[in-house]
């Protein structure tokens, strides 16, 4: 999904990309901690959620959040599905 930055400075552009990178990164460490995921799995799983897609998204702020508080709704996503 691509990310609209069309109401975005080119800064709020940049602090986006790096604060959403940097809360993939620490989902994906959660997943291979507490879930024992592979590396692979653990971003297979990420990238299918709609948990992503929140977090491609600048205006849910979801990813000015703390990675746990991010996880959390994760965790329920994959739990949910698992049903």
């Amino acid at each position: 999904m691509p990310v609209d930055f069309n109401h975005l400075t080119e800064e709020e552009q940049r602090n986006f990309e790096f604060l959403r990178e940097r809360r993939l990164a620490q989902l994906a460490a959660l997943l291979i901690e507490e879930r024992g995921l592979s590396f692979n799995d653990a971003f297979h799983a990420l990238y299918n959620s709609d948990t992503y897609e929140k977090l491609n998204d600048p205006r849910s702020g979801l990813y000015i959040q703390s990675a746990r508080y991010i996880y959390s709704y994760l965790e329920n996503e994959l739990n949910a599905k698992k049903r």
